[in-house]
């Protein structure tokens, strides 16, 4: 049994000198300024099973190797470990992103992973600038949802509020937050004079007017779906779009009662020019369907 113990607990001995000799190395290794092989040492006594401090070391010297994906993941790393050193992960998250932004396009993704980890670690602190600097093209919608506001409100000109705008519109309509999305849509198109910025919150608007309009004639709300497809047609009414909110305006007006006014509406699918077959047989089904619909009175029309 005694003999057992002593095996077991030299493999321990042994298991755990290899992760000290890592971090002896890695601080020798800073010391002298040759901070790639410091961070080295450090994520290979990590690997070793080294103390949450090791994280610390690592990114510090991630900093100092100008890795900044590693010094990010290092610091991350150290919060997860450690919960009692969060603000000093946070803090040197911080001193990643803002090194990384300094680095310009080399940087850009390790800005973003750095920033992220900062909202998800703290997300009370202030990002300041970063949070604009964090925003990749690239990056998942629900993180830029959460980064574009702080990025709104730290951006000093006009065209970069409204092109910032545009992207959060963008965003909200892409993960199917349309009414958000309309409303941005709609301030945006009330504050730029940018022809690029205003066609594409023309384009979104009109897009997320559509979705909207069919959501409320699937709950039989036909004033609701009119107004949406209304809109739909004042920005544009001789593109898909445009025909498929013209059949749905159709639509709305039978749930209003409004037979004449659904005629007339199915009529333009028919008189407009480039009308797909499919589109302009559903309009012809619908006009031949009206007659049934004006002799019975409307047990499910209006609201």
């Amino acid at each position: 049994m005694t003999r057992w113990f002593v095996l077991v607990a030299g493999l321990g001995v042994a298991c755990s000198a290899p992760a000290a000799d890592h971090e002896r190395l890695g601080d020798e290794a800073y010391r002298s300024g040759r901070f790639p092989k410091a961070l080295s040492e450090y994520q290979a006594a990590q690997r070793s099973g080294a103390r949450s401090r090791v994280w610390a070391k690592a990114g510090a010297a991630a900093v100092k190797a100008e890795d900044f994906g590693a010094a990010a993941t290092a610091y991350s790393e150290l919060a997860r470990e450690d919960p009692t050193r969060l603000m000093e992960a946070v803090v040197g998250l911080d001193r990643v992103a803002r090194a990384a932004d300094r680095a310009g396009i080399s940087g850009q993704a390790a800005v973003t992973k750095a920033v992220l980890a900062i909202r998800s670690l703290a997300p009370g602190r202030p990002l300041g600038r970063l949070a604009r600097a964090s925003l990749a093209d690239d990056m998942e919608l629900s993180d830029a949802l959460g980064l574009i506001p702080a990025a709104l409100a730290a951006t000093g000109t006009v065209r970069g509020i409204d092109s910032l705008l545009l992207r959060l519109a963008d965003a909200q309509r892409a993960t199917v937050a349309c009414e958000d999305a309309a409303g941005s849509y709609r301030t945006l198109l009330r504050r730029t004079t940018d022809g690029r910025l205003k066609g594409g919150a023309r384009s979104g608007l009109a897009e997320c007017a559509l979705l909207l309009g069919h959501d409320a004639l699937s709950v039989q709300n036909g004033r609701v779906a009119e107004r949406w497809f209304d809109l739909v047609l004042g920005f544009e009414a001789a593109t898909l779009r445009g025909i498929r909110a013209q059949i749905g305006l159709g639509d709305a007006r039978i749930l209003m009662g409004d037979a004449l006014g659904a005629a007339v509406a199915y009529q333009a699918v028919l008189a407009a020019g480039g009308v797909s077959d499919s589109l302009r047989e559903v309009a012809v089904t619908k006009l031949n369907g009206l007659g049934a619909v004006s002799t019975e009175p409307p047990a499910d029309g209006g609201e």
